[in-house]
């Protein structure tokens, strides 16, 4: 019997952020598409699996709303929109009305309020609404009648609220939520609160009198400095308790026929102008499944699944990333003459049973989780099918059921999986043991073969194969063949696999932070940017957004007159470079414009984004991404831990947030200038392994070669030159951007790098010989074998051809260096697992290993740290591994 008819009311402010920030950028002829993805990868998941028959999605508009004319301060200090998501801000609202999906969007009004009017008029109207969300503010439109789908993590991981999962997760209930948000503020929108009150304080306060009136109705009973801080507070926490409610009647006009599912298809053919493959395949594949469902009314789907003269296209699209690879054609699906649909927990322990033993040349078993089925398969053809969710709920058969009855299965038997690190993290939330058996992960074989894929899902790696257990094992054969022959194989046995163990571990445990301290350095940037805003308007002679590059460059070289560059279709750049070479011309407005744009990008991206990803323990965890770099670099989201400064002020002060456990210690380690040493190691230049061998210092030896003066004499200016100099020529620096980095002219940098050459003539016959053999074979590649393909040297552009030689010259110094990183990262995390240590590797950023340990083991995991990072690997200078300890990051750093 039919429910409620769902309606879907989508965030798409929220969702746009959260998918652009998720996903690597994707640039399809310089369209980036990384938030449309994600965006339409959400909400079509959402689709499918609730069954949605009507959907809208909501937007701010440009422009201010009745919140900041009550409070002109609402959500000051924002970073600017990135124009990478500006851009397709655009596109997708062109695309929702490709697809025929209703936009609701009002100038004055927040898309806050669109979904609270909208979610109510769709109750009055006898609609079942979900709201889909990555902003808490909507926690206050959960009820009886409204669900939330809450987007916490990536694209994937989300949390369903009913009132009861409000309370359960939060400790107070929907209607509590603006109570909450008067008394401890919302960093987020620049709500301050009442100072000196926090989250935990502020729930605590709520559990015992229930609301803010009952709260000032006993503040006089509070004793101390929290009955002070209420009772000065209650002014500001009212205002605040308003700037945080969700209005629900803004003057919108809802029918639910606009917002009945179209047929999502007719965007198909601008999805292929974008590249946007993999969607365009989830499109045809949703319909399909839609069609062999019961037909459902308002399925969303048209009957016809490809569109007439477009069949080839589409086939196309999907295989494109095969061009330019050196590998075989595409894999053969292996023969399977048993299939099996597995509809109980008997006949699944039934058909695990018949499975060859462990120690059979067959026993390797492919495992594929998918969102509407869990499969398995076997090289002696077997493949068995468990459908979950939807009408097979009833027979007892969900996700966790058929994990727990996996798990002994591959405890002691090699298996292959598509993204192991998530198969273990889905393992983790059933609260199964984790197996260590995993012979092949398909996304990284895949990495390895081509690590300049944008995407590693694997419907985008398959080369058509069926999405299940079939396609993961068929696959896993081809790509072992394919590495094995590329001379990877112990890339892929002996570091990205295990790294993947290691990088689970570190997700899991996550690292603790001072909320407290954070708010702090918030409070004390946002007064300090507020002083810079003023200064600059002073300097201007008018107020104007700084955060608008357009309104800036109008100021900038309209009003005042500043020399720019070449005009674009968007203006003037006002890049930080463009802005650099104005500092001199007008101090007084650039160098306040400046460390406006550090505070604004500090205070977005390390107080307001940390302190909602904080845990009921008060730790993050890090995303650690395997497949997001050419050179084989690990990165970090949500948050993004790798890109805290290193040498300001501000970057100790973030790093003094981030704690170890209660009276344990924050252990440090870091490699000194190992891709200088690998510069030794690899062109074996008798000058410069000299200085490493002997422990000289490298910059000042360089220094004495280059300027001709006794290394007792070098000065700190000609040392910080050759510092650059150094650094620069891994990465193929030109002469203007040495010139750029060291302050002195293009000619006395092109003098630099000639007299540099002539004293390490092993260097410039080392990059001569990359760039030959990247133009010969094709790719450049590290100590361990990892291959970055080089398709740009063969551009028709020069100035792509150029960047071509710079990557063939950096990757076996930078990718090496990634490598080396991998393989210490695995050792250490093994090492203290075998020696049964407490202390835990949680975080890794670029050279840098970070642990946290009891305090009985910080000399024992210091050495154990240091030799681990020192042993790696035997070049011809030695790796160096500088291991300190503190309190917290920035004492240990």
């Amino acid at each position: 019997m039919l429910q409620k008819s769902t309606f879907l009311i989508i965030d798409g402010n929220s969702l746009m952020h959260r998918a652009f920030h998720a996903l690597p950028l994707m640039d399809a002829d310089g369209t980036y598409t990384n938030a449309i993805h994600g965006f339409l990868q959400m909400i079509l998941k959402v689709i499918k699996d609730e069954h949605i028959q009507y959907v809208a999605v909501c937007f701010d508009e440009h422009g201010p709303t009745f919140r900041h004319t009550a409070y002109p301060d609402y959500k000051a200090g924002r970073a600017a929109t990135p124009p990478e998501l500006r851009q397709q801000f655009e596109t997708i609202r062109t695309l929702l009305d490709q697809m025929g999906i209703k936009r609701y969007g009002l100038v004055g009004w927040e898309a806050d309020d669109l979904l609270g009017t909208l979610s109510q008029m769709g109750v009055q109207k006898g609609l079942s609404p979900i709201l889909l969300t990555g902003d808490r503010d909507a926690l206050q439109l959960v009820s009886n009648d409204v669900e939330l789908m809450f987007t916490r993590k990536g694209i994937s991981d989300t949390i369903r609220f009913t009132p009861e999962k409000v309370v359960e997760e939060y400790g107070f209930s929907p209607d509590q939520v603006t109570d909450w948000k008067g008394l401890a503020g919302d960093s987020s929108d620049n709500i301050p609160g009442i100072q000196g009150i926090g989250d935990k304080t502020a729930v605590k306060l709520l559990q015992t009198y229930g609301n803010l009136d009952e709260i000032f109705l006993h503040a006089s009973e509070v004793k101390g400095k929290l009955g002070e801080k209420l009772r000065a507070g209650e002014e500001i926490a009212r205002m605040c308790k308003s700037l945080a409610t969700i209005r629900k009647d803004a003057p919108v006009e809802f029918k639910p026929e606009d917002c009945l599912m179209p047929d999502l298809t007719h965007a198909i053919p601008a999805l292929q102008q974008l590249r946007l493959n993999q969607i365009i395949r989830r499109f045809i594949g949703t319909a399909s499944d839609t069609q062999q469902e019961s037909k459902a009314e308002n399925s969303g789907f048209s009957e016809a699944v490809t569109i007439p003269g477009q069949e080839s296209e589409i086939s196309s699209a999907h295989t494109t990333s095969d061009k330019g690879l050196l590998h075989d054609q595409k894999p053969a699906l292996l023969s399977f003459r048993d299939e099996t649909v597995v509809h109980s927990s008997e006949e699944l322990q039934n058909w695990f049973s018949a499975l060859p033993s462990s120690d059979n040349k067959d026993a390797i078993l492919g495992i594929m989780l998918s969102d509407t089925q869990v499969s398995f398969a076997t090289l002696n053809g077997c493949f068995a099918s468990v459908p979950i969710g939807g009408d097979f709920f009833h027979l007892g058969l969900e996700p966790s059921d058929v994990l727990a009855l996996l798990t002994p299965v591959i405890v002691d038997r090699p298996f292959v999986v598509h993204d192991l690190k998530h198969f273990l993290h889905e393992l983790d939330t059933c609260h199964m043991p984790v197996p260590m058996h995993a012979v092949w992960d398909t996304m990284l074989g895949a990495y390895l073969l081509n690590p300049q894929e944008k995407s590693f899902s694997f419907d985008s790696v398959s080369h058509d194969l069926p999405a299940d257990a079939r396609g993961v094992l068929t696959l896993y054969l081809w790509q072992k063949e394919q590495i094995t022959r590329e001379n990877m194989l112990e890339l892929m046995d002996s570091v990205e696999l295990p790294l993947s163990y290691t990088l689970f571990h570190m997700e899991k445990a996550g690292f603790r932070i001072d909320g407290t301290h954070l708010r702090k350095l918030g409070e004390k940037y946002t007064h300090e940017l507020e002083q810079l805003r003023h200064a600059i308007w002073d300097a201007c002679g008018e107020e104007f957004n700084l955060n608008s590059p357009k309104q800036l460059s109008e100021v900038l070289f309209e009003k005042l007159k500043l020399p720019h560059g070449k005009k674009t279709s968007k203006g003037y750049s006002t890049s930080v470079e463009v802005l650099e070479d104005l500092r001199p011309i007008r101090p007084d407005v650039i160098e306040p414009m400046l460390r406006y744009r550090q505070l604004t990008k500090l205070n977005g991206t390390y107080i307001e984004s940390l302190l909602p990803l904080m845990d009921a323990e008060d730790r993050i965890h890090s995303f650690f991404d395997q497949t997001a770099t050419a050179t084989g670099r690990i990165s970090s989201s949500e948050p993004n831990l790798q890109n805290i400064p290193v040498r300001t002020e501000e970057g100790r002060e973030i790093r003094e947030a981030f704690l170890p456990r209660d009276g344990w210690t924050i252990v440090d380690a870091d490699y000194s200038q190992i891709e200088l040493r690998l510069m030794a190691h690899f062109s074996g230049d008798h000058a410069m392994v000299d200085a490493f061998v002997h422990g000289q210092d490298v910059h000042a030896r360089t220094a004495s070669e280059i300027f001709d003066v006794p290394m007792d004499e070098v000065t700190p200016t000609l040392r910080s030159r050759a510092k650059a100099v150094n650094f620069g020529l891994i990465y193929g620096i030109s002469s203007f951007g040495l010139a750029r980095n060291t302050g002195v002219s293009r000619q006395e940098a092109a003098q630099f790098m000639s007299r540099y050459f002539e004293r390490y003539p092993g260097v410039k016959e080392f990059m001569d010989r990359c760039i030959e053999e990247g133009e010969e074979h094709g790719y450049a590649s590290t100590i361990m074998g990892r291959r970055r393909y080089l398709p740009e040297l063969r551009d028709s552009k020069a100035q792509v051809r150029e960047f071509g030689k710079r990557v063939a010259m950096n990757m076996p110094v930078q990718g090496t260096a990634a490598d080396i990183i991998k393989i210490a990262m695995v050792r250490v995390d093994e090492a203290l697992r075998e020696q049964g240590m407490q202390s835990r590797l949680i975080l890794q950023v670029h050279d840098e290993l970070i642990l946290e340990c009891p305090p009985e083991e910080v000399d024992k995991a210091s050495q154990l740290l240091k030799e681990s990072m020192e042993n790696v690997i035997q070049l011809r200078v030695p790796l160096i591994a500088e291991v300190h300890h503190g309190k917290n990051w920035s004492e240990a750093k």
